[in-house]
């Protein structure tokens, strides 16, 4: 596809994320044109008041389009989700926005859209799967935020914990959007280029598995916090930051929800670390997961697999 440079971004989206990924897309992104979908709820004096950022930061323009702006444009961001009725069940709350992404999908691949679509959604492990099989879309153009946070998250923990730069820290965080389904990968874990399970044997440092149990709570926790509908911040700068992976074919390692085959499970929405550029997803980037840690994911794609055939049968 070789699409180079982000030229044109629209956002379907009327929350907090959409709003905030807009600012920070205007004053830190090169995007000739930033498109807002013309959405129930959406805010058009918020728009108008962001769109006074181009005369401040001329990085590129904003307007309100509506389904005719799909057919050129590169990437499609979602973060719509409806708000939750008062007593409804999480069912219920899923099948509702299902038809959200489904009408916003349908009117896209209704207008010629070819581009990526990044997923901000939640839970994005399902909707990225449906958006690809309500698009037809190549799965390599569809992704979704999966455990990006919470691997940047637990990332920060061990540079704070060993005092060293974020920067020389690497571990992940895996699986599902359930706060159940996420794996920390230990085993391939390293501080300053040293595994990180081999200083637990080091009396000096008090890094012992008690504390790794600690740190994944602690994750588990901070992802219960992070909502789509209170946490535009978080959202906001995790979306910027995949667009400039993407806009400047940065051919980063990502934990991102994108569809793969594992054991006897074809095309599982799940986090791993994938490589991301400026056409979207290119290659899996095989970590080397231990053996429970392959056991962990495998449940994680069993259960997730469930849930999507019990959505599909249409319960």
């Amino acid at each position: 596809m070789g699409r180079g440079h982000l030229n044109k971004v629209m956002i379907a989206g009327s929350n907090e994320s959409a709003y905030d990924f807009i600012f920070l897309s205007m004053i830190k992104m090169q995007i000739k044109e930033l498109v807002v979908l013309n959405l129930p709820g959406l805010e058009k004096d918020v728009i108008e008041d962001l769109s006074y950022t181009e005369s401040i930061f001329p990085n590129g323009a904003l307007k309100i389009g509506n389904e005719k702006d799909f057919h050129d444009t590169d990437l499609l961001v979602i973060t719509a989700i409806e708000e939750r009725i008062e007593g409804e069940t999480d069912h219920d709350y899923l099948k509702r926005n299902i038809k959200l992404i489904r009408k916003i999908v349908n009117q896209a691949m209704a207008n010629s859209f070819d581009g990526m679509v990044l997923v901000a959604s939640e839970p994005s492990d399902i909707f990225t799967y449906l958006i690809w099989k309500f698009s037809g879309l190549p799965k390599e153009r569809i992704f979704g935020i999966g455990t990006y946070f919470d691997t940047i998250y637990f990332q920060n923990m061990l540079s704070k914990f060993f005092k060293i730069s974020v920067r020389d820290v690497k571990g992940y965080i895996v699986g599902g959007s359930d706060r159940n389904q996420k794996v920390a990968i230990w085993s391939r874990a390293y501080v300053g280029g040293t595994p990180v399970l081999g200083l637990t044997v080091n009396p000096d440092n008090d890094f012992n598995q008690d504390l790794m149990f600690e740190m994944e709570e602690k994750i588990l926790k901070r992802s219960d916090a992070l909502k789509i509908t209170e946490s535009g911040y978080t959202i906001a700068a995790i979306l910027s930051k995949i667009l400039q992976f993407i806009g400047n074919n940065e051919e980063a390692i990502v934990p991102l929800v994108h569809l793969v085959d594992i054991d006897e499970y074809k095309a599982i929405p799940l986090s791993l670390p994938i490589l991301l550029g400026e056409n979207g997803l290119s290659a899996s980037y095989e970590l080397g997961f231990s053996d429970s840690e392959k056991q962990e994911i495998l449940a994680v794609a069993k259960e997730v697999r469930e849930k999507l055939d019990f959505i599909e049968q249409g319960k």
